[in-house]
């Protein structure tokens, strides 16, 4: 660290916080982006792979919203939204049927989650 004057301290504070704060954002971001990518890549080879020529495994999309700590991730199908929950907690066919449920999106989460939030924690204590 170098030697500053009393009066100047406080710029250097400021100095010192604001870099900090770009390192954990930028540490925080690229996360976001690999945990998400870690994600789609377990759907991909634990979802059905029924659908002709677009697999519902292949329909799988991250879109992000925001920047910083306004930053959102969303992984949605983006072609066979409306089959997903049918297929992760099972449904009763008309016939009465029961068809079981095939989860993969809960436990990539499960898998991936902990995970992501315990290398924030070290981003943020370390400020890389």
């Amino acid at each position: 660290m170098k030697n500053v004057q009393l009066d100047e301290v406080g710029e250097e504070i400021g100095s010192i916080v604001g870099e900090y704060t770009l390192k954990v954002n930028l540490g925080i971001d690229a996360l976001l982006d690999e945990t998400a990518d870690k994600i789609i890549d377990y759907i991909k080879t634990h979802a059905p792979r029924s659908g002709g020529k677009d697999p519902l495994a292949d329909s799988f999309v991250k879109e992000i919203y925001g920047e910083g700590t306004n930053r959102i991730v969303i992984i949605y199908s983006r072609s066979k939204g409306t089959l997903i929950h049918l297929l992760e907690f099972g449904f009763r066919h008309r016939s009465g049927k029961q068809v079981a449920a095939k989860p993969f999106m809960r436990p990539a989460y499960d898998t991936f989650t902990p995970e992501m939030l315990e290398d924030m924690n070290e981003i943020i204590k370390g400020g890389k």
